[in-house]
């Protein structure tokens, strides 16, 4: 039991590479493949915000088949600019002016809609410009914001989320998350905050969201905690670094998935970690290095919530996930039974999931099958075996194999599916 458990662990699959007929292999973007795609020299260290959607612009009605096709926007705030990708084979670049409206300075984040709309934190210029894009190149819309402490105005805005009806803005310097609507008009504040940072929202019955209800993630207090308020400002919940059992954290930027749990990328332990709904604290995917699964000071996240496509930035790639489901066994108790004693198993669960069992005999014979359905309780859980076999008779003497399977019931579903096994052994 323990080889199986070491196995999973070094092969996680909370977040899982989408197959290669969807990819053709490129779930990686890294420094030398952006280079060659855009002719430039570029730092992903520089990368402080992206965000992905599919675009009315370039849907075609007629056909489903192009709906997981995303464009995806990156702002690179050391050079002022804005790239994204055409279609599936080339990279655009708004290169910003030195001066005029249109130019940013440092911009940190940005946020694009289905109609082609999006929002960039200038965060220098204290504001927030719309630009829209026509499929090929972004224009100029117009900006909102100055410095000053007033409603409507900023000090080192950080972060930005967009629903459907509203814009949410951290306001670092003010210590202040402000709302406006989408002309940018102010609707009000929450305040509380200690320097807010990274920011999502959700409203109420927003599409590809289960939950309804509408609420706020923030990032404060020198990225180390995590506040959950709703709509109006309401402490919900709270968690920081210490009660996940971590010396230090850096939470950068947060995510919502379909389900409404939470992910967040932590630059200082080159993770994300996940949260349910309420923050509790669930579990954390990745570890620091340059090979799969792995990052190098994760800092942009977002998540096209339909298909539950994620996309993670780092200061070496920008890795192309689907949302996967992980799951390990904790325990099989007794582990040696008798004839009509049950077997209870119990095993972690990260995301929701189709749980199937299947018990096979000495001889690699299945014996029995079970079918759990859907698994929404996520966390520690516990199944049990009858020791019956499909005849509903009791197993006699000898070993066997108890095989979990966990089948995600989004984005990779059909395409990928957790096995764990334990063994146990029935005795006279």
């Amino acid at each position: 039991m323990l080889i199986l458990l070491l196995l999973t662990l070094n092969d996680p699959t909370t977040l899982v590479y989408p197959p290669f007929s969807h990819t053709l292999g490129y779930h990686k973007g890294t420094l030398s493949h952006l280079r060659l795609a855009t002719g430039r020299t570029l730092d992903l260290s520089d990368i402080s915000g992206l965000s992905a959607a599919k675009l009315k612009v370039l849907d075609n009605p007629t056909t489903s088949g192009d709906d997981d096709e995303l464009t995806i926007f990156i702002v690179d705030r050391r050079r002022n600019s804005i790239l994204y990708n055409i279609g599936l084979t080339d990279i655009g670049i708004y290169k910003s002016p030195v001066v005029g409206d249109n130019a940013l300075w440092y911009p940190s984040d940005c946020e694009v809609t289905p109609s082609g709309t999006l929002w960039v934190v200038d965060r220098m210029r204290n504001r927030i410009a719309l630009f829209s894009f026509d499929g090929k190149n972004l224009h100029y819309l117009k900006a909102f914001g100055r410095f000053g402490i007033l409603k409507g105005y900023f000090d080192d805005p950080r972060q930005i989320s967009v629903t459907s009806n509203k814009v949410y803005v951290s306001d670092y310097g003010n210590n202040r998350i402000q709302v406006f609507d989408h002309q940018g008009e102010f609707i009000s504040e929450l305040t509380g905050f200690d320097h807010p940072t990274g920011i999502i929202a959700v409203g109420e019955r927003e599409r590809w969201l289960r939950c309804s209800e509408s609420f706020v993630v923030v990032i404060d207090s020198n990225k180390f905690r995590l506040t959950k308020v709703s709509a109006e400002g309401k402490v919900l919940s709270v968690i920081d670094g210490d009660e996940i059992s971590y010396l230090k954290v850096q939470f950068e930027s947060v995510a919502i998935d379909y389900y409404g749990m939470i992910w967040v990328t932590d630059s200082y332990n080159h993770c994300v970690h996940l949260f349910e709904s309420d923050l509790t604290y669930i579990t954390k995917f990745g570890r620091r290095g340059t090979r799969d699964k792995e990052f190098l000071y994760p800092k942009g996240i977002t998540i096209w919530r339909r298909f539950g496509q994620v996309f993670i930035a780092d200061k070496r790639s920008i890795q192309y996930f689907w949302v996967g489901v992980d799951a390990w066994i904790k325990g099989a108790e007794p582990g040696v039974f008798k004839p009509g004693e049950g077997v209870t198993i119990s095993y972690y669960l990260t995301q929701p999931a189709d749980l199937s069992v299947i018990v096979y005999d000495s001889k690699n014979r299945k014996i029995r099958e079970m079918n759990f359905g859907r698994i929404m309780d996520l966390g520690q859980n516990y199944l049990l075996w009858d020791t019956l076999n499909e005849d509903g008779k009791l197993v006699g003497e000898g070993r066997y194999r108890i095989e979990l399977i966990f089948k995600p019931t989004y984005s990779s579903k059909g395409k990928f599916e957790k096995r764990l096994e334990v063994e146990v052994q029935c005795i006279s």
